[in-house]
């Protein structure tokens, strides 16, 4: 019986499969899976390096975008301080720019709009005209002459009376623009135009 047995193991072989042709499929699926896997790290890691590429950019181009915005900002205030140490003479001014005597009331909801013949800007002008970096330059160290702002417009919108607390009321509007320049990246130079709306008043 054990003898028998033992036969039946010695023809076994022949039933099973072949051991060599396993280990020869397992050798050629081998290089594949390796090639498979090389592709996919190189996909990842060109995706990655063009994603951190793209995302410095962006932060390149938010940081250049603040800058300016900030230096706009800063003629805004320094022009939002003049009219806060002058704000009879921006309001005599403004009247003026319209065409009306600055003495004299405008009634309310009367159409505003500027006289040729009676109107001067002159006044508007030269109210806003040093306000800018080329009057008071920028003193931080390092920082090139590149970077600039200025007031570049100021106009009355509306102006009326108010006949009970007897002030004349004035909506103006100041535009400025800030310029800087980024040199990493090559950003080179960029402008930023900001528009600010305020209310003036002065007593008749």
């Amino acid at each position: 019986m054990i003898e028998t047995s033992f036969n039946w193991l010695q023809g076994g072989p022949s039933l099973l499969p072949n051991r060599k042709k396993i280990v020869g499929l397992r050798k050629g699926m081998a290089i594949p899976l390796v090639l498979v896997f090389c592709v996919c790290v190189m996909v990842f890691a060109s995706s990655l390096a063009l994603f951190r590429k793209e995302s410095k950019q962006q932060n390149l181009g938010n940081v250049h975008f603040l800058q300016a915005n900030f230096m706009a900002q800063s003629a805004v205030q320094m022009m939002l301080l003049k009219l806060s140490a002058f704000p009879q003479e921006a309001c005599d001014a403004g009247v003026l720019s319209l065409g009306y005597c600055p003495f004299r009331g405008i009634i309310a909801g009367s159409e505003v709009s500027p006289n040729p013949a009676s109107s001067n800007s002159d006044g508007l002008a030269q109210f806003f005209a040093d306000c800018n970096s080329t009057a008071f330059p920028i003193k931080v160290p390092g920082l090139s002459a590149d970077w600039k702002f200025a007031v570049t417009d100021f106009k009355v919108i509306s102006a009326y009376t108010n006949p009970a607390e007897r002030q004349l009321i004035i909506s103006a509007q100041i535009t400025s623009e800030g310029e800087t320049r980024l040199a990493k990246g090559g950003m080179d130079v960029r402008k930023e135009e900001m528009i600010k709306t305020v209310k003036l008043t002065r007593e008749n």
